[in-house]
């Protein structure tokens, strides 16, 4: 995604500058959060194995490079693969509790406990798409569609990128050129492909 990693481990979680997918990065903040205030605890103990502790580290500094993904993106491209950002929480979610699950049963018993009600906390939470920003998400689908099968997509495209707009609160001059300056930023990673003529068609929508 093209973020530094001295810049993701300086910044602090904050769900103020997410820009979509709000509520799934709020519950992932949490998570880390808890993960990370136990971490110095955990290497204090020295466990067994480096490789366990190494790799929890690891997670930790995935999830947070997911959250600054959401904080930093376009607002577009993220509700385009809401279905992405989902599944990478779940993946996040479930290899901290794999490593905090081998880290367990390398440490002292009060601490083990810890882990395991942390462990329990990640089993419980939950990760689902904000309604609003996946019927946006399905609006440019359609409009990727269109591109695909048909010549006249760009006839329809402008009310399509009008309806993904309100769903994703892109309503005053002020939001439109944020969201246009985040994907000029994002257009030097995006592949050749459908997504990037969207990003390109809303980066020429007037003002």
């Amino acid at each position: 995604m093209g973020i530094d990693v001295a810049e993701v481990s300086e910044t602090p979680l904050s769900h103020h500058a997410i820009k979509v997918h709000r509520l799934m990065c709020m519950e992932l903040i949490q998570l880390v959060t808890r993960v990370s205030i136990l971490l110095p605890e955990i290497e204090a103990a020295r466990p067994r194995c480096l490789e366990a502790l190494s790799l929890l580290n690891t997670e930790i500094f995935k999830a947070k490079t997911l959250i600054q993904h959401c904080s930093e993106s376009s607002k577009l491209y993220l509700a385009l693969t809401g279905d992405v950002i989902l599944s990478r929480c779940d993946r996040s979610r479930n290899l901290l509790k794999q490593s905090l699950g081998q880290v367990q049963n390398m440490v002292p018993v009060s601490l083990a406990a810890k882990i395991l009600l942390l462990i329990a906390e990640l089993k419980d939470a939950i990760f689902s798409l904000d309604p609003s920003e996946e019927e946006a998400g399905k609006v440019v689908m359609e409009l990727l569609h269109q591109y695909v099968t048909t010549d006249s997509a760009e006839e329809h495209a402008f009310e399509a990128i009008q309806v993904a707009m309100r769903r994703l609160h892109i309503i005053s001059l002020q939001t439109l050129l944020v969201e246009k300056r985040s994907i000029k930023r994002m257009l030097g990673r995006v592949g050749d492909g459908h997504k990037k003529k969207i990003l390109l068609l809303f980066s020429e929508y007037p003002q």
